[in-house]
């Protein structure tokens, strides 16, 4: 049984047979793993999601199929953004499609759902389309901005080399929103998740989310 290399909030491994199985980590982790079990289950004949083997609300823990695919950010380092840009502003379309209803329970306010931490790091990608779109933990209701801006946040912060191909992904999702709102969207996020880290993170994770948060005011378009 292996760890897998893009986890970072949780244990999360690949068994035998096929199976990954995720251990939510930190003081939210029940919350969070509800909401994640809720859109798997919800959105599992309307996106290309995984299926749910079983579930454990106690440890908290889900276990999933194993998808099939390359990871997007392994894409993006073997120079293959353009492409994972492209696919990610489809399937982002496809998520603000979906009623808003789609997954009971769902908090916040606004007009689609929004996965949470949308981006290259949560998509697998097999033949020229996504095959998987993963962790849904951060789920809610809200703006359209918010999915658009934080996958370009991902990008800026982690794969700066690629940000020249950022258009590929505004262009594929339609959105047409400017970078004021796109920016601002970025900010917020960063100060919410500072936030979050105040309250029952280390000292470390304050400090990392206090520079990301200065250094993403600090981008221009």
């Amino acid at each position: 049984m292996s760890r897998l290399p893009h986890g970072y909030t949780n244990l999360t491994r690949r068994l035998p047979g096929g199976r990954v199985e995720k251990r939510y980590q930190g003081l939210d982790r029940f919350a969070r793993a509800d909401r994640e079990y809720a859109c798997l289950v919800g959105l599992t004949h309307l996106l290309s999601v995984p299926e749910v083997i079983e579930r454990d609300p106690v440890v908290p823990l889900l276990v999933v199929r194993d998808m099939l695919g390359t990871h997007g950010q392994e894409m993006i380092d073997a120079g293959r953004a353009s492409e994972v840009f492209r696919l990610l502003g489809q399937v982002l379309v496809a998520v603000q499609q979906l009623s808003p209803t789609a997954v009971p329970g769902l908090t916040g306010t606004g007009p689609v759902i929004v996965h949470g931490d949308f981006g290259p790091q949560h998509v697998l990608i097999e033949d020229h389309a996504v095959s998987a779109l993963v962790d849904w933990e951060f789920a809610h209701l809200g703006q359209p901005v918010e999915d658009l801006a934080w996958a370009e946040w991902i990008v800026r912060m982690h794969h700066p080399d690629a940000v020249n191909d950022l258009p590929e992904l505004r262009d594929a999702a339609g959105l047409g929103i400017e970078w004021s709102a796109r920016h601002q969207a970025m900010v917020a996020r960063c100060e919410e998740l500072k936030r979050i880290s105040e309250t029952g993170g280390s000292a470390e994770t304050v400090a990392v989310w206090g520079d990301r948060l200065a250094t993403t005011e600090q981008w221009t378009e």
